[in-house]
């Protein structure tokens, strides 16, 4: 195989790539289920992220949370910079695995102990930088993890390169839960922000080891200066949109940490935690299955553009029912997840959900950006948003953390039409296309924002637990028939997946139940709560294997689907 080729198109085998001679060509991993495998990644990592958070709430003070969000500040600029990229040119490059994989796991060990060191040594410094001198030694302790997740990247490009999502789950799901034991038990043990930073070590250390059982890629150090220099081409250009994404993704917590101090900062980082692990997270979520399905399509930019389209309205069908949940009920949703102490945290929330869903329609236009071999796009448009948050950003945090929410929601609708325009110019995506992929399912979300408002509106006088839970049916009951006629493809394979999983009841409800009432009431609650989560999922794998199998069909004949980004 050349520079350049596509090992799918050409149709060599995984093991190929990998270095493992193959006499016949194999299939290629059944990538139409990797998007699911990811979300499974995302639901159970995440899951135990937002219980530590919720339980921890109720442990530690708003403060705590401030400074340890200070720490891990200080922490990230160099976090950005671990690899220098090379994880993400390893899974871009269309070259063989093993000629580029024992020069990856040399940079990658090198720039992780380099930055860690660096870290350590300059911690004191970035402790001054944020007024906080007493951060020194939380950062020193959180740069050791840092190195160690370096040694991660090798791994984990490997499974991505292979679109291999499935086995990400016991590093991601395993390495969560012992951060969140870890943290909740001291904090309950008196420990304070250390429990924070305890739990966030023991995590890294987990999933780096975890990553390299479960890849059982064999590697060993080596140096080739060819290859060493086709990856920090690529991975530096990257690393320049990290370091734009580092200042863009936490201006707004330097900034309010400067102005208003610890406490409104802890609120505003517990606010921000919710859109983050549930919207802006399932944006990584979804763009490391993207970015790795389009890397494979980059040379049939027809192809790659109908794929980008269609998981986009599948990013809008899952973004949009959350975000408007976080919107409508949001004094709710903090009483009951953090506790009255915390309500300061309800209007901010409302606003960061309105960013969020902004975000999610914008973001994976970087996934298109990076997949056609362009990340100096990504740069640019980095730089500009970076240019453009400043100047708003330090004004509202002299303000209100509501107003920091206010200024970034206005700045994600500039950089929504940028990169509207360079997709149209790079991809052939046109604005008209966008619109219609990402509008089909909002006309059933304003619904149910209508309704969910005129419940807890009812129920104003209701415990916060009460009023939350009977909000979220409702609305979700009208998000699930406003889906059918707004997306009815989305409804359908919905409604496919509820019937597979009830092993065909919901085909014939009348004939099971008889028509009883209380029955028949508990099967269509349940049948929207599971439409309302497989059904954009279901819609993402049938997209995936469409796109992808329609390029294997005719290269063979056959038919079959952070980089620096969200905190």
């Amino acid at each position: 195989m050349v520079q350049g080729e596509d090992p799918t198109v050409t149709g060599e085998s995984r093991d190929e790539v990998g270095g493992e001679a193959a006499q016949t060509p194999q299939a290629a991993p059944p990538t139409g289920r990797q998007a699911a495998w990811n979300y499974l990644v995302f639901g159970l990592s995440k899951s135990s992220t937002l219980i530590m958070t919720i339980v921890a709430a109720r442990l530690l003070d708003p403060a705590d949370f401030g400074l340890f969000t200070l720490a891990l500040l200080v922490v990230n600029l160099f976090d950005y910079m671990k690899d220098l990229g090379v994880g993400a040119a390893l899974v871009q490059s269309p070259g063989q695995w093993e000629r580029l994989a024992p020069t990856g796991l040399t940079l990658s060990a090198a720039f992780g102990v380099v930055a860690g060191a660096s870290l350590a040594v300059f911690a004191p410094l970035g402790a001054e930088l944020v007024h906080q001198p007493g951060l020194t030694p939380l950062i020193r302790v959180l740069a050791i993890g840092l190195t160690i997740s370096a040694f991660s990247a090798i791994p984990a490009a490997r499974l991505r390169r292979d679109l291999d999502f499935r086995q990400r789950i016991w590093p991601e799901f395993l390495g969560s839960v012992a951060k969140a034991a870890l943290t909740i038990g001291l904090a309950a043990a008196g420990h304070g922000v250390w429990s924070l930073v305890y739990g966030q070590l023991l995590g890294t250390v987990l999933t780096t080891v975890l990553y390299w059982v479960v890849a059982r890629t064999r590697v060993a150090f080596g140096f080739d200066r060819a290859e060493a220099r086709n990856l920090i081409r690529y991975g530096s250009a990257l690393t320049g949109v990290a370091l734009l994404s580092f200042a863009m993704f936490n201006m707004d917590y330097l900034f309010i940490g400067i102005r208003r101090g610890d406490e409104q900062l802890g609120l505003y980082t517990l606010a921000y935690r919710l859109p983050d692990l549930l919207v802006l997270a399932l944006c990584n979520v979804i763009s490391e299955v993207l970015f790795s399905s389009l890397s494979r399509l980059q040379h049939a930019r027809e192809r790659l553009s109908e794929h980008f389209l269609e998981v986009m309205a599948v990013t809008m069908a899952l973004s949009a029912p959350i975000s408007v949940v976080l919107a409508t009920v949001a004094p709710a949703v903090i009483a009951t997840l953090y506790g009255p102490q915390y309500a300061g945290a309800a209007p901010v929330l409302v606003v960061l959900s309105v960013y969020g869903l902004l975000f999610s329609v914008s973001w994976h236009a970087g996934d298109v950006f990076k997949a056609i071999g362009r990340p100096s796009l990504l740069l640019a448009t980095g730089t500009a948003r970076l240019v453009l948050m400043v100047g708003p950003v330090w004004w509202a945090a002299g303000h209100s953390i509501v107003a920091v929410g206010l200024a970034l929601v206005a700045v994600e609708c500039v950089l929504f039409l940028v990169n509207t325009v360079l997709l149209q110019t790079t991809g052939g995506i046109t604005a008209g296309q966008l619109w219609n992929a990402i509008s089909q399912p909002l006309p059933a979300a304003v619904g149910m924002g209508i309704v969910m408002l005129g419940t807890a509106h009812l129920m104003s006088g209701l415990p916060a637990p009460a009023v939350l839970f009977v909000s979220v049916i409702a609305g979700l009951l009208t998000y699930v028939l406003g889906l059918q006629i707004s997306a009815p493809a989305l409804f359908e394979a919905g409604l496919a997946v509820v019937r597979s999983v009830r092993g065909g009841a919901a085909a014939a409800p009348a004939q099971r139940d008889g028509g009883g009432g209380p029955r028949k009431l508990a099967r269509v609650v349940s049948t929207v709560l599971v439409m309302v989560g497989l059904a954009p999922i279901v819609a993402a794998v049938k997209g995936i294997r469409r796109s992808v199998g329609t390029r294997r069909g005719r290269a063979r004949g056959e038919s079959s689907y952070r980089i620096g980004g969200p905190r």
